[in-house]
């Protein structure tokens, strides 16, 4: 499901980066739909060609006619990426010519980046099942010791507590994580104007 997911919001990320470039261009200059096809377009068929690849070849056995034209389409996107490095990003022939697989397949671990969400989720869960399954033996050490009693039941809250206090923060500074360096890269730009408060020169605003 965190696959989905990942290749779900890197593909909105994507298609707002196409949106940008077809109404406001990008920093080197270039604007308009062919502009947009091959900054973000190409990314986009890259990521629904890897994915048709992926679940063909991992997913159920009906899948597997995917795993061909998944090929074709990723494959076809990363010779338009070689173009879009080279006429695009001012990269030498050359250099794009090696670039550009490497750059597809950095596309990878972005998308495998969300399945973090699902592993710190899973180990809060596993850490209060494994609390609760000391129980037991702690109920039979008491049994002979009742002095334990108290030290046993502090040690058992303290590990639900931490696995409670894991299950709801650490998704959440995952999410904004992912948010932040995973999908806004796909589409933020540093070029632009200058932020001015208010929109206009103070005048009358003496500052020390």
């Amino acid at each position: 499901m965190t696959i989905y997911l990942g290749f779900l919001h890197i593909i909105f990320g994507r298609i707002i980066g196409f949106r940008d470039v077809l109404f406001y261009g990008t920093d080197h200059g270039h604007v308009g739909l062919l502009a947009a096809f091959f900054e973000h377009g190409v990314w986009i068929l890259l990521l629904i060609g890897g994915f048709m690849f992926s679940y063909g070849y991992l997913g159920p056995d009906e899948a597997e006619y995917m795993m061909q034209p998944g090929a074709i389409v990723a494959l076809t996107a990363v010779v338009l990426l070689m173009w879009t490095l080279y006429n695009y990003h001012g990269i030498p022939l050359a250099i794009s010519l090696l670039l550009a697989p490497i750059e597809a397949i950095g596309m990878m671990p972005s998308v495998i980046s969300y399945v973090r969400l699902f592993a710190v989720g899973i180990v809060g869960v596993k850490i209060a099942e494994t609390g609760n399954m000391l129980w037991d033996p702690m109920k039979d050490a008491v049994s002979d010791d009742p002095l334990f009693v108290p030290v046993f039941f502090v040690g058992w809250l303290a590990v639900q507590f931490f696995a409670w206090g894991l299950g709801v923060f650490s998704p959440n500074i995952h999410a904004a994580r992912l948010h932040f360096v995973e999908w806004m890269r796909q589409y933020y730009d540093s070029s632009g104007e200058a932020f001015v408060p208010f929109g206009f020169r103070s005048h009358h605003v003496e500052v020390e």
